[in-house]
């Protein structure tokens, strides 16, 4: 290998790291995973072979690498030997953290550097002793996250970070593998058992034993089976367990369904383990399940599909798991990512931008929060029947927000986003989107009615924004207006539920279905007396302010340019509002100018008078008043 070989972005961070070395003894390097830590590596073992001699005399030096697991130990040595590297013959040993530790007083190695593998695991109390046996050797720290549950810094054994490209730069220029991410509902069963969890570990994430109350339970591992089988069913990929009980379980569970499934941990050989993979990688396995043994220090590219089924609070966890499947290879245009436990809600996307350096230096923490601060984008395009079934959603990809409508998630609430734009903020504990011209969706929300506990609904037009209409959950477009209805729990046939319809084009509720008519030229509403569901009465198609006048059929008198009924008036030619009726003149009508307290005076040809500022005495409405302006009754 040599400089020609690497990827621009990894020889770029070789030349930084060189620098970096001239002022500092220890360095850490953050690269994502999957972009090629291990051949940076490579290339840093063989520069130091080629001219390192101990800092402390002329004897030409080796290099140590110390992994944070002893079965990382061996994967570390093929690696090495892959880039045709000789071990034995350049010095270049590969040890357990808890081998050194035991034995630190009786190694004598002579080193020139000292690689700290996965250094997110390195913690001062158990790695000091390597700086301590070793005070003039360069360091060197790899990691695709270098955070602490614990908000600890890691300027305790490195003094400087170096940070690679953002996961979404990879991505853009096709070195890490776009995805695509499919992931629990907040409002799902699933997120609500989660959401329950209060015990935490000694590490500060969720404690294992609670876990398993909610993870290792058979609807659980159904509904896992289930996912799987609808979005990734004959794709490879790894399934991420809480522990090996729970890794076992769900092992059984897909082998018993046909799918050809094996679990690989720390317990399993190291032959049993080589076996496993290479009929992983020829096929002849599909599904790997594992806890975090293929978290880290696993490089497949075939991997298909990522399944999290591990609720967990830790960022580089998180991320660590999901980048196993961001690798690029041919024939795989992205990687699923079926997120069963809604860490999305917890840490954004992969893709999120992140400034490791303050992590690093411990100005903040990565421990996720369970309050779902993110905002994240709902990709409602493909609002498949199965998703809502499987109480599940997909969240928008990198690269396509900002565009026409969409939904987002902010704080375990949806809201809608036009243009990048909040037009309705994030209040909803759900949005069901609409297949109707005029309107996007429906925002669900909860209130109390009559001391009910009901499940209420908004619509939402097509510029995202909320009509602030008060219908109840289950809405249904009826071609000219909408009808819900609310049953109360235990309801029997014949029992009691409420009803609401909304006229959209009068922005009129009723309580009964309405019918729409054509009466002397203007459009009425015909339904029935709240208090007397046998008589009918109508109602104006209009926009007539707060009041909504109700009024009988003989209290309608027209000519051939205005009508009124009972204490409105319309004229013809302007059908977008009524007229609250104030005074009869003698050959007009004094009507309440809209918004002032003003008269405006109405010809019985439809024009339009002077203000009036006053009522004239003695104006009274009345049949004969009507009739002698020559209005007819319908």
């Amino acid at each position: 290998m040599n400089m020609n070989s690497l990827r621009n972005y990894q020889t770029d961070m070789l030349q930084r790291l060189h620098k970096a070395w001239i002022r500092n003894q220890s360095v850490m390097v953050q690269m994502p995973t999957g972009t090629g830590k291990t051949v940076l590596l490579a290339e840093v073992i063989r520069e130091t072979l080629d001219s390192g001699t101990s800092p402390v005399g002329s004897e030409k030096a080796g290099v140590l690498i110390v992994a944070h697991r002893r079965e990382l130990v061996e994967q570390i040595k093929q690696t090495i030997d892959s880039f045709g590297i000789d071990r034995e013959r350049e010095s270049v040993r590969v040890e357990s953290i808890q081998k050194l530790s035991r034995h630190i007083s009786e190694i004598d190695y002579k080193l020139a550097l000292v690689i700290i593998d996965e250094a997110h695991h390195a913690l001062a109390k158990t790695y000091r002793m390597l700086w301590e046996k070793w005070p003039k050797v360069k360091f060197l720290g790899l990691t695709a996250t270098p955070c602490r549950l614990n908000n600890a810094p890691f300027t305790d054994l490195f003094q400087t970070l170096l940070q690679s490209y953002s996961i979404q730069e990879f991505i853009d220029k096709g070195w890490l593998s776009d995805f695509e991410y499919v992931s629990a509902a907040p409002n799902s069963a699933a997120m609500k058992q989660i959401r329950s969890l209060q015990k935490r570990g000694a590490d500060g994430d969720y404690q294992q034993k609670e876990l398993a109350t909610v993870m290792d339970v058979p609807e659980s591992i159904e509904h896992l089976y289930k996912t799987y089988k609808q979005f990734a069913d004959g794709k490879k990929g790894i399934v991420y367990a809480i522990d090996r009980k729970h890794a076992r379980h769900i092992t059984e569970y897909y082998r018993a369904q046909g799918v050809n499934c094996c679990l690989i941990d720390g317990k399993t050989s190291v032959l049993e383990r080589k076996k496993l993979i290479d009929d992983y990688l020829t096929g002849k396995i599909n599904v790997l399940t594992s806890i975090d043994c293929f978290s880290e220090g696993f490089d497949a590219p075939e991997v298909e599909f990522i399944q999290l089924a591990r609720p967990t609070l830790s960022l580089s966890k998180y991320l660590q798991q999901v980048g196993r499947g961001m690798r690029v290879s041919r024939g795989k245009p992205h990687v699923l990512i079926l997120d069963n436990v809604g860490l999305y809600q917890i840490f954004g996307l992969p893709t999120e931008e992140r400034d490791w350096r303050l992590t690093f230096y411990g100005q903040t923490n990565g421990k996720g929060t369970t309050n779902g601060s993110r905002c994240v984008i709902l990709d409602e395009e493909r609002g498949e029947k199965e998703l809502v079934n499987l109480q599940m959603v997909r969240i928008k990809k990198s690269g396509k927000r900002g565009t026409g409508l969409e939904i987002f998630l902010k704080d375990g609430k949806y809201g809608i986003r036009n243009n990048g734009h909040i037009s309705c903020p994030a209040r909803f504990k759900e949005i069901v989107r609409l297949n109707i011209k005029d309107y996007y969706a429906t925002g669900i929300y909860s209130g109390f009615l009559n001391n009910c506990y009901v499940e209420f609904a908004t619509l939402i037009d097509r510029k995202g924004i909320d009509l602030d209409v008060r219908l109840f959950k289950n809405v249904i477009w009826k071609g000219s207006y909408f009808y819900s209805n609310y049953k109360p729990r235990g309801y029997k046939k014949g029992g009691h539920f409420w009803s609401v319809y909304w006229d959209p084009k009068g922005n009129c509720y009723y309580d009964y279905d309405p019918r729409f008519h054509i009466i002397a030229g203007v459009e009425v509403a015909e339904t029935h007396e709240h208090f007397n569901p046998q008589a009918l009465c109508y109602k104006l198609r209009y926009n007539i302010g707060n009041v909504s006048p109700r009024f009988n059929y003989n209290e309608i008198f027209y000519n051939r340019q205005i009508i009124i009924a009972r204490d409105y008036l319309i004229v013809k030619k302007d059908h977008n509002h009524a007229y609250q009726i104030c005074a009869f003149l003698n050959d007009s009508v004094l009507v309440r100018q809209e918004g002032e307290n003003r008269f405006l005076q109405i010809y019985m040809d439809g024009r339009k008078g002077g203000q009036y500022h006053s009522i004239p005495p003695n104006a009274k409405q009345s049949i004969l008043q009507v009739q002698m302006l020559g209005l007819k009754r319908i």
